[in-house]
């Protein structure tokens, strides 16, 4: 669990839900994505979703703006916004320009998903300071050591695993052990989310000391399909999380 003092050198509104969250209540955030079902979604329609997601326990809201995932992704995002009414939102995006980043925070949102981190760190620890410039805050997504200990030289305080790139090397508990390694090896102080598919990967991120926990849209998918709305989900992702033991 991160001190305060970091938590507040990253913006605000991220700051204070991680502040509140962690250190009062003592539990992992949980983040989920809010995704259209279909093509045919309508934006307002995804605003309903986002309020059913809130009601149901997420502390704040992720919205996919690839074109893969939707023709209008910033309608989307603007959408969500108004309908969270005050609960963060992230855009979760493949971020290779700052424009996107300028878009993301007219369109509402308090921080951003998609920001790769590079093992030089050079452009990456730049694209981190420009969010933070214009008050996004951008866990740097990370595979191995050697990329996050060189963002950390060059400031990096919020990183990300399992978010957009995936640990997915198809040797069993690969993913779940380099998340562990990963997370254990963080420098002092440093805030971290962690993408899971399912809830065991959750519980195994958290005692690994994740800080958040991204709910992807997979993994509410297969939960649907097993007959477990989410409301249930949620509720077991926060029972897993809930504490350090």
């Amino acid at each position: 669990m991160p001190e305060l003092a970091p938590l507040l050198y990253c913006h605000s509104v991220i700051a204070t839900l991680f502040a509140i969250v962690l250190l009062l209540q003592g539990r992992a955030v949980i983040v989920v994505e809010v995704t259209r079902p279909t093509p045919a979604t309508t934006p307002q329609q995804l605003g309903v979703l986002a309020k059913q997601a809130i009601a149901c326990g997420a502390d704040a809201l992720c919205v996919r703006l690839d074109t893969e995932d939707t023709p209008e992704g910033l309608k989307d995002l603007f959408a969500v916004v108004q309908a969270a009414r005050g609960v963060p939102v992230l855009a979760r995006d493949w971020i290779i320009h700052p424009m996107q980043l300028v878009e993301a925070k007219e369109a509402g949102a308090a921080g951003v998903l998609g920001v790769i981190g590079q093992v030089n760190g050079r452009g990456t620890a730049v694209m981190s300071s420009f969010a933070a410039a214009i008050g996004l805050d951008a866990p740097v997504e990370v595979v191995n050591a050697r990329e996050m200990n060189g963002l950390s030289r060059a400031g990096v305080v919020f990183y990300g695993v399992n978010l957009s790139v995936g640990l997915s090397i198809a040797v069993p508990g690969f993913a779940t052990d380099m998340a562990h390694g990963l997370l254990g090896g963080m420098p002092f102080g440093t805030i971290s989310l962690v993408g899971v598919k399912d809830v065991e990967q959750a519980r195994k991120a958290r005692l690994s000391g994740a800080d958040a926990i991204l709910v992807k849209k997979e993994m509410i998918e297969a939960a649907a399909a097993e007959g477990k709305d989410l409301r249930t989900l949620l509720d077991q992702v926060q029972y897993v999380t809930c504490g350090d033991d």
